[in-house]
């Protein structure tokens, strides 16, 4: 008996063997597959990051490989940008070929771009140019867009900006605040403030000014014929017909004219 015990132990613990192999090979198997399926699209993503930045230089081609693999190809390219649109929760990103030197927070280069809507009241735009000249405001198209060579600085210069406009920081602190979050970054580090937009979406940015009040009379002939003629009626001034008559020539004066004009004729 404790031979056929001993028996079907063995054969139990073979069989177990036996069924449990198959699962470690296939478990290796997919773990080889998973690699070069990471392998293939690591090289399939390279491929597709030198098609549009052949020729650019490595701060272009390292900012347009992260959004390339965040977003995908881009919606539109020429041979100097790269232009991804309504990609949440930016309006526009823009990656250039062009590099331009920023020496704020530490030298680097602008190569990348994100735009968002955005209203910025005309007394906090001066605070916004001294706190980063990287940060641009169109007034009429309601957009405020930032530069740098990377998603994340702009991230964070985008929301130090809304922090200036809402009265929650001045100047000198957001500045501050932008180096020590810079090199925390550098450094491994993470926050909320260079990892998503801290604000949220905003309607009905555009502002289309008004139309300025010209006297037409005053305007060059060129602007006047440009100019619909219903509304060039409206600033015209109004012709003194006493002033008109008391310019023209008197019969004595048309006379005296005519004889002189004839002496210089005979002389």
């Amino acid at each position: 008996m404790k031979k056929i015990s001993l028996l079907l132990t063995l054969g139990t613990i073979a069989a177990t063997g036996c069924s449990m192999n198959p699962n470690k090979s296939s478990s290796n198997q997919f773990s080889a597959d998973k690699s070069v399926s990471s392998s293939q699209g690591l090289k399939e993503n390279t491929e597709v990051v030198n098609r549009y930045t052949s020729g650019w230089p490595e701060a272009s081609v390292k900012a347009a490989t992260k959004i390339i693999s965040k977003f995908g190809e881009p919606q539109e390219s020429t041979s100097s940008l790269l232009i991804w649109r309504n990609v949440a929760p930016f309006k526009r990103i823009t990656v250039y070929k062009n590099e331009v030197d920023h020496k704020f927070p530490m030298l680097h280069k602008d190569v990348i771009e994100h735009v968002v809507d955005y209203k910025v009241p005309v007394d906090k735009l001066d605070e916004l140019s001294r706190f980063d000249g990287s940060l641009i405001y169109n007034r009429t198209a309601g957009e405020l867009s930032a530069r740098c060579n990377d998603e994340a600085m702009n991230f964070l210069a985008l929301n130090l900006a809304h922090d200036i406009v809402t009265g929650q920081r001045m100047v000198d602190d957001a500045r501050t605040e932008f180096g020590k979050v810079a090199m925390d970054f550098m450094n491994g580090n993470k926050g909320p403030y260079i990892e998503s937009l801290q604000f949220g979406r905003q309607m009905n940015t555009a502002d289309a000014d008004q139309p300025s009040k010209l006297n037409w009379a005053t305007v060059p002939k060129q602007a006047q014929e440009a100019r619909p003629m219903d509304e060039m009626k409206e600033y015209q001034q109004p012709v003194n017909r006493q002033e008109m008559e008391a310019q023209e020539s008197t019969p004595e004066e048309e006379e005296l004219l005519e004889k002189t004009q004839k002496e210089e004729l005979a002389e």
